[in-house]
């Protein structure tokens, strides 16, 4: 089995794209386990003591507060569509850090990432949180664009 990590934020073409690429992989799809990851942008927290308190009470329940996005559960229907085994991750804090921290938890093969659409002269550059991703794994990244 290979197993693959497929962070979804929430743009729902981006996480079919995703999707797609895990299509596209050598082998049998039915082959892939894939480790969800949708990971919750924590809020800073402001630099006086009273309103700390208060950013981490919305930090606990981010989950709850933002609920869950339509791109996760599109995705999880598309799997289930196509008889791929998948659990689900949600996670609170930086979104590469996430992503890093996930993949080594969870001991997956590879990870596929989507892209943003881009301007010509954006697509010179990747997004912060891919750019970390490729640079920081100590595994193979793939790369979906919608």
């Amino acid at each position: 089995m290979y197993r693959v990590l497929l962070p979804i934020d929430i743009d729902e073409d981006r996480a079919r794209s995703q999707v797609s690429l895990l299509e596209s992989l050598p082998g049998s799809i039915e082959e892939i386990e894939v480790v969800l990851l949708h990971v919750y942008e924590q809020v800073d927290t402001p630099a006086d003591e009273a309103g700390s308190a208060v950013i981490e009470e919305i930090n606990e329940s981010i989950v709850e507060l933002q609920g869950r996005p339509e791109s996760v559960d599109a995705v999880e229907e598309e799997l289930d569509a196509l008889g791929v085994d998948h659990t689900l991750i949600e996670h609170v804090g930086d979104p590469s850090d996430g992503i890093l921290t996930v993949a080594d938890e969870e001991d997956v093969d590879a990870i596929v990432l989507g892209l943003r659409k881009r301007s010509p002269v954006g697509k010179a550059l990747f997004g912060s949180v891919s750019q970390t991703v490729i640079l920081n794994a100590d595994r193979p990244v793939f790369l979906g664009k919608p």
